[in-house]
């Protein structure tokens, strides 16, 4: 269960949580570690009817086309870009509107630099790693798998869920 820190005025500041009994955080660390890449497209792989992204930069072919391949098999899936993906020429926006996905763009904090995968209402993908090939193969990230913890879980998918109607189409 979460509790709210609040500051002088009543506003919240931060969100914190104990560890959920029964729930699994499997952690990846690149370049030296086990895979983001690889666990993230398990996880979609894994996904049978609702996968919600947040996405500041999002390049990486194998991540894109999983997330197509599970749209293809009949999964709800919605996408949140960062507004430099608007622009970007080599991004998955493009593709993955192409194959029918909801995309968005957050345009409007200065940076939308979240980079959340929900899967099934179940579980959280959630760290430094961008979905992009330079993320797994040349820079140091990091990125945490959450399964089962239901606070977690549903605090990414309600701010999920503000960041997409503050958003506009792609």
């Amino acid at each position: 269960m979460f509790d709210r820190a609040v500051d002088a005025l009543g506003t919240p500041r931060a969100q914190s949580s104990q560890f959920a009994s029964g729930s699994t955080y499997t952690l990846c660390f690149v370049p030296d570690g086990p895979s983001c890449q690889d666990m993230i497209v398990d996880a979609i792989n894994r996904t049978r009817h609702k996968l919600l992204i947040q996405a500041y930069s999002f390049t990486s072919a194998p991540i894109a086309k999983a997330v197509a391949e599970a749209h293809q098999r009949g999964v709800d899936v919605r996408v949140i870009v960062d507004k430099s993906q608007a622009s970007e020429r080599y991004t998955s926006a493009t593709f993955l509107k192409n194959a029918g996905i909801p995309v968005v763009v957050d345009t409007k904090p200065a940076i939308a630099h979240n980079k959340v995968m929900v899967f099934d209402d179940q579980a959280v993908f959630t760290g430094s790693f961008n979905f992009t090939k330079s993320a797994q193969e040349r820079n140091a990230e990091n990125g945490m798998l959450i399964r089962g913890d239901n606070a977690v879980v549903k605090a990414y998918s309600d701010n999920w869920r503000t960041r997409f109607e503050k958003s506009s189409a792609y």
